[in-house]
């Protein structure tokens, strides 16, 4: 009962607060109450331009590469960034319907999420027309129950609701275009290869650094994966290097990080 009670408290909090800075917040922490995560990231992602940052929530803070990192590049790495990108539908989804087929082998996941997001992501999502893609994160240290899955499924539609409104309200007062760097994946890979690399070589060098396999290139570049093996090979020897890892380093020191302490 007086879990109920609670529940229905933090409920009134969050429509209190909707078009008000708190929002994310009070909605963050009704959340909590129904499903435990460790953090949760509310996000704007601009038709064009950097990603604006609505409200961070971390449990368990941590060294290394965090949030800064992420505004400066490296959100074009995240599955979900990319999903957004694609227009994917507005609702709940998980990380394995996004992800590439080895995004837990790629250095982006082994060097920046598994120390920032954890080990499983849920995002609502909602689109907004003209604008781009609204997207609250939970991430959490433990994969998703499938119970927890189905509670947030079943809150869904008032959650989005709740983000719709809140947006409506609060992004009139919001500079939608981010002074940071808007520049693409293929500008950032420019600064240490477009002038060796082929426009071939610099996709596969994309498709890579995301986590996606030989035969997942192959199949989204509608070539054979010999051919994807040649080109990486290629790639690799015209940059200099022989792995994913030095791959990312690149693209790190590209965003101007500490290649030597990036794990």
């Amino acid at each position: 009962m007086f879990r109920e009670i609670s529940m229905h408290s933090n409920l009134g909090r969050v429509i209190e607060h909707i078009g008000k800075p708190r929002f994310w917040t009070q909605l963050t922490l009704l959340l909590q109450q129904w499903v435990p995560f460790d953090n949760a990231l509310a996000i704007f992602y601009p038709n064009s331009g950097a990603p604006i940052v609505l409200e961070l929530y971390d449990a368990v803070p941590h060294d290394g590469l965090g949030l800064p990192a992420y505004l400066n590049g490296l959100y074009q790495l995240d599955p979900f960034y990319q999903a957004c990108r694609d227009g994917i539908s507005s609702g709940l989804h998980r990380l394995e319907e996004v992800a590439p087929d080895q995004f837990r082998q790629s250095e982006y996941f082994l060097s920046y999420f598994h120390a920032n997001v954890l080990e499983d992501e849920e995002q609502f999502i909602l689109q907004v027309p003209g604008q781009g893609t609204l997207s609250l994160s939970l991430g959490t240290s433990r994969p998703f129950l499938i119970e927890q899955h189905g509670i947030l499924t079943t809150i869904c539609p008032w959650v989005l609701a709740f983000m719709k409104h809140h947006w409506q309200e609060y992004s009139q007062n919001l500079q939608l275009t981010s002074s940071a760097s808007t520049s693409q994946m293929r500008d950032v890979l420019g600064q240490f290869g477009s002038s060796v690399l082929s426009e071939r070589e610099m996709e596969i060098a994309l498709l890579i650094l995301r986590g996606h396999s030989t035969k997942a290139v192959a199949r989204l570049l509608m070539i054979s994966p010999e051919t994807v093996k040649v080109h990486r090979r290629h790639l690799y020897r015209k940059l200099g290097i022989s792995s994913q890892p030095e791959l990312f380093a690149l693209y790190l020191q590209s965003l101007g990080h500490d290649v030597e302490n990036h794990r």
